[in-house]
Formats: structure tokens, sequence, C-alpha cells
């Protein structure tokens, strides 16, 4: 998961940091500094996975190497408390490819420090092992001026120090322990020098870790954003994690356990348990919201119109079983009928194709026909005719391969061979490519058929459910009352939309409901006698299913001359 970090920090030759110090450590390379006369190689180059600079517009070429850039900012800062650069290191998310974390910093450092007149190089970093992936950014602390190509002056002003409570500090006198005052008697208060260089305003900080979390967010999912607000200023309680550093983790990858590690690990376990106790209360509340809202709108109807009373289908639960199963008989028995039809289809283009074909297959055979006879015409020729002949059989192969794709424009493979070998086996393959496509709109009818037809023996097999069974039973009982006083409105008030779901019509049948015809009762005679016929149908059907004629099985017509 993605995770935000972005800290700036100062090198400040105060504190014994050095630009070019600094850029060999990032960079991984030997840099040579000219102002001390030293050189610096940190190592570790198997961490460092990219390097490049970043220059501004107006910038001499030669700052590209950033050794000569960082050189050059050491050389033009002269004081001893000089803050020659700053280094902004950020995390990259594991989310990105190689190619979107050098897209992200280029972008991030062109919009937020190139555009202000900031030269800056940047070193993607892991641990050596593909995990930790981040990125140093060394900035020049000061702008170059686009007009000159120099350095730009820092502007500085002075500014009153203030206390605790915003107001003036007096300027003491050590001697007098009083506020000391200026020849005309005016009292004296502390001031200091304020540098206005934009990257060391609060303002300009906050806009480039903003602008960091922005430029991720823009390549990354909507589940995998980062934020670079505190916990605090995102309105959360969870506990924020500490910051473990390098010497922590080399702890840890040795097999011992890191207070710090240690730490974190708790925090993230306990953070972990108060969002999914927060997500399972969010769950039930909604839960329960829903049941209520259910629940009133039913009590609001119920209010509204009174319920009609149900009608006695306990009477017709035993008819109603057995018609359901009856139903689900002749469903089984009509999609076997429609099976034996579509095989016995099968059986009969088969036997077409063995004793005529089709047009497409004779004209595909006459077309490459042509072709083979070219073919074999150069194979039997001499030596001195043979030349010849094979460059006259290319040419008649590409013209009747224009003539097959015209015929057969489906087929993939259109392009007949030369040689008469492999001309009389494309021959065969086109055969065989004709056959199945004519033959694929029956046998996939066929698979279906039989996929339906398990489907139905399967649901045949199965007892009725209760549900079914009322419902079969109310919609008796409901046509006996209604044919019993035709002039009584036994129509049901309209669905509310909290009834239960009519399960009387299972949807894998596939076909209309055997329920939607019927519009008079049927008595108990009525439905023995039908059954009765159904079973001799039913008979019938497995007499003449057992007298069909394989048609695998069935011997080829015999042809009279050759084999071929």
């Amino acid at each position: 998961m993605a995770i935000y970090h972005l800290s700036v920090s100062n090198v400040s030759r105060a504190s014994g940091s050095k630009a070019t110090a600094t850029l060999s450590y990032i960079s991984g390379r030997r840099v040579h500094d000219e102002r001390r006369g030293e050189t610096y190689d940190y190592g570790r180059k198997e961490r460092v996975l990219r390097v490049g600079t970043l220059l501004p517009e107006g910038a001499p070429a030669e700052y590209a190497d950033p050794a000569v850039l960082f050189n050059a900012v050491e050389l033009h800062e002269t004081g001893r408390t000089a803050r020659p650069a700053k280094k902004i290191v950020v995390a990259l998310p594991r989310e990105f490819t190689p190619r979107q974390r050098v897209q992200a910093l280029e972008e991030y450092i062109r919009e937020n420090l190139n555009a202000d007149g900031y030269a800056a190089t940047y070193a993607i970093h892991d641990d050596g092992r593909g995990n930790n992936p981040h990125a140093h950014i060394l900035v020049a602390n000061r702008q170059i001026d686009p007009a000159t190509g120099g350095w730009a002056r820092l502007k500085q002003r002075m500014e009153y120090v203030l206390d605790e409570r915003g107001e003036r500090v007096p300027l003491i006198d050590p001697e007098t322990g009083r506020q000391k005052t200026d020849k005309r008697g005016r009292r004296q208060w502390k001031r200091t020098s304020v540098s206005l260089n934009p990257l060391d305003r609060k303002a300009k900080l906050k806009a480039l870790r903003e602008s960091w979390a922005n430029t991720c967010n823009a390549r990354l999912d909507e589940t995998a954003r980062i934020d670079h607000r505190s916990l605090e200023d995102q309105g959360s309680d969870l506990e924020p994690t500490i910051h473990e550093g390098y010497a922590a983790r080399a702890i840890e990858r040795a097999g011992g356990v890191s207070e710090r590690c240690q730490t974190n690990r708790e925090i993230r376990r306990s953070n972990s348990l108060l969002t999914a106790v927060r997500a399972e209360l969010g769950r039930i509340f909604d839960r329960l919201g829903e049941l209520f809202a259910a629940k009133i709108g039913r009590l609001r109807r119920r209010q509204a119109r009174p319920e009609p009373a149900e009608p006695n289908w306990r009477y017709f639960e035993g008819d109603a079983r057995r018609q359901l199963e009856a139903d689900k008989a002749d469903h089984t028995a009509a999609i076997r009928g429609k099976l034996m039809d579509a095989r016995a289809d099968v059986g009969n283009r088969e036997e077409w194709w063995r004793s005529h074909g089709t047009e497409e297959h004779k004209a595909a055979k006459q077309i490459i026909d042509v072709a083979r006879a070219a073919s074999r015409e150069a194979r039997d020729a001499n030596i001195f005719k043979r030349g010849r002949l094979l460059r006259n059989a290319e040419q008649v192969a590409g013209e009747q391969s224009e003539r097959l794709r015209g015929a057969v424009p489906w087929l993939e493979d259109a392009d007949i061979p030369a040689d008469w070998d492999q001309a009389n086996r494309f021959r065969m393959r086109t055969t065989k490519a004709i056959y199945d496509h004519d033959m694929q709109p029956r046998t996939r009818l066929v698979a279906e058929l039989e996929r339906r037809l398990e489907q139905a023996e399967r649901a045949e097999s199965e007892r009725p459910s209760p549900e079914q069974v009322k419902a079969l039973a109310l919609r008796m009982a409901e046509q006996r009352a209604q044919a019993e006083n035709p002039t009584q409105d036994t129509k049901r008030p309209a669905p509310s939309g909290d009834e239960p779901l009519d399960l009387s019509e299972p949807e894998d049948w596939g076909e209309a409901s055997p329920f939607e015809s019927r519009q008079a009762p049927r008595t108990k005679a009525d439905l023995l006698n039908e059954i009765r016929q159904r079973t001799d149908r039913l008979t019938g059907q497995r007499e003449a299913e057992q007298r069909q004629i394989d048609p695998w099985s069935a011997q080829p017509p015999q042809r009279r001359g050759h084999g071929r």
C-alpha cells in the first residue's frame, strides 16, 4: 500500500554539512570539492537506481553535471553559516513502475523547483532488494537569474523578534539591566535578519508537501491514494506511526527486534483493529436502518388497506405437487425430443457430406485442383523445363489463391502452395475446415441441448420446494374460487414490493412457465387423466428413441471405381 513521506532539511555549514558531500552520498559517485580540496566517495552504489539533474530556464549548460552545479554553489556561498543547498526526501509508492517513478519525480521538480528558478539533482534509491523505494532531491538554495545565467542575489529584511504572546522583545543593556535607547531616547527592540528565499517560507514548504501528494495521486488508483495531511488535520483519531530509520530496519533484517519497528507494529495492529470495529459497526447500523425502514413501510401499507384473506390452499397441495412434477417431466421430455432431432440432423448432414458435399467445397476443390495440376506438371517435367514450369506453378497458385478467397471468404488460410505434396495436404486441410464450418451450428446446438437436458434431469430429480407447492396451490385455489363465483372480484391487490419471490417457475428451464396458460381449475380426475396421457406419450417417445438409428454406426455408401 502506498504511504506518504516528504521531509525537507538544510545542507548547512554550521552543522558540518556540504553540498558536494551530500551529492556523493545520494548519487553513489566520487565527487571532488573544489572549495575545500577534498574528495568524497560514500559507495553503496547498489542502492542507487537512477540519477538525474533538471535545470531552470537560462541555467548554464555545464550545470547539467551535478558535480559542477554544486561546486559552483559552494564556491559562491562564502559565509561560515551558509546553507548552500536543501535536501528533500520523498517516499515512492510501491505501485509505481520504474518509468512512473521517474515521470512523477521530474514533473514534481519542474513544476515546484525549476519553475521558481532552482536547479536540482535527484537520485532514486531502494534497499538493494527492491524494497523501500524513495528519492533524494538535492536543491541549490539560490535561484538562477534567467537573464544572466548567474546566481541571483538573495534578498533579506530585518524583522522584530516576538515573544510567546506576539509582542516585541526589548533589547536589554547588560550593564544597567534596562532597555536600551538610541540618541533620541527611543527604546530599542531585538531585530533579526530574515531571508526572503521562497524555500525558507512555511507556505512554500506546505505547497511542496501538497504538490507531491497530488503528483502521486494522479498516477495511483483510487484505492491507493495518499494524503499529505497529518492524521490530526484529517480529523482521524488513529495513532500515527513513528519514523523507523535505516538502523532499525537493519536490526530487523539481521534477525533482531528493533524497538521502533515493534512500536510501529503495535500501532498498526491497534489501528487495524479500530478500523475493523468501526467498519463492522457501520455495517450493523446500516442493516438496522434498512430493517427499520422496511418494517415502517409494511406497517404503513397495512394501515392503509386491510390484507385480503388467504385462500384455503391446503386442499390443492397434493395436486400442486403432482402438477409440478409432471411439468418438470414434460419439460425434460421436450428437450430430449429436440436433442434427438438435432442429433438426427447431424447424422443426415454427415451422410450428405459423404455423398454430395457443399457448393463451397466443390468450388474450393476445383480451384485447388487447377493449382495442383500446374504443380504436378512442374514436378513431372524434365530438368530443362522444370524451372519454367515451377515459376508457372507459383503464378497459377497465386491466381487460384485469390479465387479461393473470393469463393470461401471466411477461410483463414487461403494461400495455395506451389509444391505438389504441400498442395495435396492443403486440399485436405481445406476440406476439413469447410466441413467443420458447415457442421459447427449443428454440433453447437447438440451440445447446448445436452447441457439443458442435464439441467432439466437434475431439476426433475429434486422434489418441489414448499414455496413452489404453496404458490401453485394458491393459484389453483384462486382459480377455483373465481370459477365458482365469477361475479366476485378476486383480483389480488397490487404488489407492494415486499412480497416473497414466486419460486414456482425455475429460471433455468429456459421456456415459458407451464402455468401461464391456465384459465380454469382442474379436478383430480382431470389431473389423473392428463398424467396418464403424458405417461403414454413418454413411453412412445422412449420406444422411438430406441428405434432411432445411430448415424455414426451407419455404413457409408459404396462407390464404384478406384479408391480416390
